[in-house]
């Protein structure tokens, strides 16, 4: 046996004439190359892989990329880590364009600026765009800003109790757990547009520094702390535990949908390692940034003045954009949030086709696959499933006619073959409630309402979305209801409990299918939610 590249030989110990072997001796061996030898032929061998297209060996560069790389990461690491260093490049060459910008504003290199008034406008401004980070980091956990909250608010004010109308749906903005990328975006921009507003502030004069400067940090601080929130759930999905499947998964409730085998275990995960190396390439990107820009602004800034630091902003920005953005669209998340979930669905229900018949044999999407068709676009719609389906309604907006609407909204986990509802003290129904609008004369889509119960966990959120999905597949390729005379309501019911049939039946399958591929399950990784969804309490359930 040979360890540590031949110095180290492990042979059995001779007990006599018998040969017989009664342990293991250490023999150090010396090495035949020269070390300039050793040198070169690495150096040959690494040429050679680079030509072939093979990046093993680049895994003897302990100090930039994780341990036994590329076999202890994801296929996708390479490309994600590419394209982030030459973002944090063109991020950190348009950092220096800003702070030179800042400088000449602040009056540095002028007879007239006064040194005491320049430094304290610089503090100040750090300090409030640090309290500005730290509002804004009380309120990342929220998911940010829900412009569905505030739109409906505003159409509460403004309508002044006259006319209501049907809200259209909304859209989950995600937590940087639930969704990092579009955090890993929002920070992009906030920290291109607050360099943008400091190589802007000499054009405003010295009067305008302390207040532009100061929104400009704290749209820093806000892009650091974005940054650094996404980066962990990024990190984690390339590593080697985020690449295999959860050690735990509710396995309580697992085994009612998934045959019964030993459970999978995962892989150690080496996340710590992938983090530090991240920070490697980092410091790396930032030096060779740094070392950019100050060329940049000594070219540009002598030669062209602000006018030339401008445009070296706007190339550098549009790099960072685009590198930020081909950086994470490779990143397979193996959670699953409303768009996710949504692609998915629209594509297990497509090719299974609209009944979802038994025993065609199918996998959904795998997180790779999902990655490529995901958008996480800031303050923009991800699908179209905000125009028909709102998550999280309130109790008023589902049942305005009282309890004997609720009741008729409330379903059994398991049909019976009988049209009876459980009473409000059962506790055998599902944990959410969906309320099917079918598409009318004013209405041709249709609208669908689903709010779950407190206490819902991530196989009941799987079944209240596959439930929401497969009622809106039935509404749009089932015209049987569509030309029916009788209620809205009546429709609703009769969709409700024919999918709700289906749903109970091809739900095993679904969830079995989403283990195969690696999808995780359990311990709070299934969210559709949005900040401002309702969650629903019934007592004595």
């Amino acid at each position: 046996m040979q360890l540590g590249r031949g110095r180290v030989l492990y042979k059995p110990v001779i007990n006599g004439d018998k040969h017989d072997t009664t342990g293991w001796e250490v023999h150090t061996t010396t090495l035949t190359l020269s070390k300039s030898s050793k040198q070169s032929s690495h150096i040959l061998s690494l040429m050679k892989s680079y030509k072939k297209g093979d990046f093993t060996n680049v895994r003897n560069v302990p100090f930039f990329l994780p341990a036994r790389y590329p076999h202890s990461v994801c296929p996708s690491y390479a490309t994600y880590a590419s394209y982030c260093f030459l973002g944090s490049i063109a991020g950190s060459s348009a950092m220096v364009l800003s702070t030179q910008a800042l400088l000449i504003a602040v009056g540095v290199g002028t007879q007239s600026a006064a040194p005491m008034a320049a430094a304290l406008n610089w503090v100040m401004k750090d300090g409030v765009g640090q309290l500005g980070g730290v509002i804004f980091a009380s309120h990342m956990g929220k998911g940010g800003m829900d412009f569905n909250y505030w739109r409906g608010k505003f159409s509460t004010w403004t309508l002044a109790g006259e006319r209501k109308t049907r809200q259209r749906g909304n859209f989950q903005q995600g937590t940087a757990d639930s969704n990092p990328k579009r955090w890993r975006m929002v920070a992009a921009l906030a920290l291109d547009l607050s360099t943008l507003l400091e190589i802007c502030t000499p054009m405003m004069g010295p009067e305008w520094f302390l207040p532009c400067a100061s929104v400009a940090n704290i749209g820093k601080n806000v892009g650091f702390l974005a940054a650094s929130a996404s980066r962990a759930a990024i990190h984690q999905s390339l590593s080697m535990g985020g690449s295999s499947l959860p050690a735990e998964t509710a396995e309580s409730e697992a085994e009612t949908y998934t045959k019964t085998s030993p459970p999978k275990t995962s892989v150690s995960s080496n996340l710590g390692d992938v983090t530090a190396k991240s920070g490697s390439q980092s410091i790396v990107a930032s030096l060779l940034g740094t070392a950019i820009g100050i060329f940049l602004s000594r070219t540009f800034c002598s030669d062209y003045g602000t006018a030339g630091i401008l445009a070296g902003f706007v190339v550098l920005s549009a790099a960072h954009q685009a590198c930020t953005y081909k950086a994470v669209k490779v990143v397979p998340l193996r959670s699953l949030d409303r768009h996710r979930l949504h692609i998915v669905l629209t594509s297990y229900i497509s090719e299974k086709g609209y009944g979802l018949e038994d025993g065609i044999p199918i996998k959904t999407l795998t997180p790779a696959q999902v990655a490529e068709k995901e958008s996480f676009l800031p303050m923009m719609p991800p699908d179209d499933s905000v125009r028909w389906l709102t998550v999280g309604d309130s109790l008023i907006n589902i049942c305005p006619s009282g309890v004997a609407e609720l009741e008729r909204l409330l379903l059994p986990k398991k049909s019976t073959g009988d049209e009876s509802r459980f009473a409000l003290d059962s506790k055998e129904y599902e944990k959410y409630i969906l309320k099917i609008h079918p598409p009318s004369e004013t209405d041709g889509d249709g609208m669908i309402q689903l709010t779950y119960l407190e206490g819902a966990t991530d196989f009941d959120i799987l079944r209240g979305m596959f439930h929401s999905y497969m009622a809106r597949a039935f509404m749009k390729n089932n015209h049987t209801y569509l030309d029916c005379e009788n209620s809205e309501c009546i429709m609703g019911i009769k969709i409700l409990t024919v999918t709700h049939t289906i749903m109970n039946r091809q739900m095993p399958m679904f969830i079995e299918c989403l283990q195969d591929v690696g999808w995780h399950i359990g311990n709070g990784c299934v969210t559709v939610e949005c900040g401002s969804s309702h969650r629903l309490m019934i007592e004595h359930a």
